[in-house]
């Protein structure tokens, strides 16, 4: 069951993201088109981003994870 204050975040997060989004014209590649052009001013402002590295390795980690809980699960 979700609580009132989940609720009432998920209903921020939606109007945010609606409010987002007219900005732009409801175009998400329009956001997406802006948000990449905005990255190097949001690096200076401390901002760090995850490098294709940094991603594959976090992605790998996490399917090494699931592999290790598939096993125990199959184990009991």
């Amino acid at each position: 069951m979700i609580s009132f204050e989940e609720d009432s975040i998920i209903a921020e997060i939606r109007k945010n993201r609606t409010e987002l989004l007219a900005e732009f014209d409801d175009d998400t590649k329009k956001l997406i088109e802006y948000l990449i052009a905005q990255k190097p001013a949001m690096e200076v402002a401390g901002w760090k981003y995850e490098t294709e590295t940094e991603l594959e390795t976090r992605k790998a980690l996490h399917r090494q994870q699931q592999e290790m809980e598939l096993r125990r699960i199959e184990s009991l």
